[in-house]
C-alpha cells in the first residue's frame, strides 16, 4: 500500500467528542445509510482491550454483499467469511480504517477546547492509484467523515445545553467508549 492521498477536516468539536463518536457504532445506521448498506451491523463487534499496556479498541463487521432486491449497486458486492472491515483506534488519538480495497489513517488532533482537526491518509495498492476505483475510495470515506463532522458538532452543542445529562453507558453499544474514558481517567490521575 503506498499513499494516494491526505485530506484534513476542521471541526467544531472537542477531540473526545470525536473519539466517542468513532468508538460508538449505534449510529451506522442513521448518520451513515451508504457504510450501513455495506456492512452487516447485526454482526458488528467492538473488542476494546485494555490489559497491561493495551490500550486500543479493535471494531469489525463482515461486508454485507450485494442482496436480493437491490436497486443501487454495491460497493463491495462479494461477501465472504473473510472479508471484513476492521477499525482500530489506538489511545488516545489515532484511528486504522481497513476495507477490502485501501486502508486509511486518521489523527485526529485539539486545537482549543471545542475544536480540532481530522488528517486523513489513504493508502492503496501502488497498481490501483490511476484506477477510477481509487478515487471512489476515497470519496466513500469522505462521505462517512463529513456525516461525522456533522453529527460531532451536533453532539458537542448539544453538551452545553441544559437540558444534557449525562447517563450510564449501554453495555451493548458503548464497550469502546467505556474503554476510552476508562483510559481517559486513568491518564488524567497519573
Amino acid at each position: 500500500m503506498k499513499l494516494f492521498e491526505r485530506r484534513t477536516y476542521d471541526m467544531k468539536c472537542n477531540w473526545k467528542t470525536y473519539v466517542d463518536n468513532y468508538l460508538e457504532g449505534y449510529h451506522l445506521p442513521s448518520v451513515h445509510p451508504g457504510l450501513n448498506r455495506e456492512l452487516d451491523f447485526s454482526a458488528y463487534v467492538v473488542e476494546p482491550h485494555t490489559r497491561g499496556q493495551e490500550r486500543y479498541v479493535r471494531q469489525l463487521s463482515p461486508i454485507r454483499g450485494a442482496q436480493p432486491g437491490d436497486t443501487t449497486p454495491r460497493r463491495y458486492q462479494e461477501a465472504r467469511e473473510d472479508l471484513t472491515t476492521d477499525y482500530f483506534w489506538v489511545f488516545p488519538n489515532w484511528m486504522l480504517n481497513c476495507y477490502p480495497d485501501n486502508v486509511s489513517l486518521n489523527i485526529v488532533v485539539p486545537l482549543a477546547a471545542e475544536l480540532s482537526l481530522a488528517i486523513f491518509e489513504w493508502y492503496l495498492p501502488e497498481k490501483d492509484h490511476g484506477a477510477p476505483a481509487a478515487k471512489a475510495s476515497v470519496e466513500f470515506s469522505d462521505q462517512i467523515q463529513m456525516e461525522d463532522v456533522g453529527i460531532c458538532e451536533v453532539v458537542q452543542r448539544n453538551l452545553r445545553s441544559r437540558s444534557y445529562a449525562r447517563g450510564r453507558f449501554s453495555v451493548k453499544q458503548e464497550k469502546g467508549v467505556h474503554a476510552f474514558h476508562r483510559m481517559y481517567g486513568k491518564l488524567m490521575q497519573e
